[in-house]
């Protein structure tokens, strides 16, 4: 048992996976609040632009 824990505790191949990961999530985010900040300036830019127009179909 004290031989299959030493070996686990050597074992480095997860690591990359967990930083990988973590990775991933961190672009996901980022890219998630860019797309909204993005969708949020349109829906403002169009309003403002069916406001200025008086079109009330918008």
């Amino acid at each position: 048992m004290l031989a299959l824990l030493k070996c686990l505790h050597h074992d480095d191949r997860g690591a990359a996976f967990v930083e990988y990961t973590a990775l991933l999530g961190i672009i996901l985010a980022v890219g998630l609040t860019v797309l909204t900040a993005v969708a949020n300036w349109a829906n403002a830019t169009w309003q403002a632009l069916c406001n200025s127009l008086s079109i009330s179909s918008c």
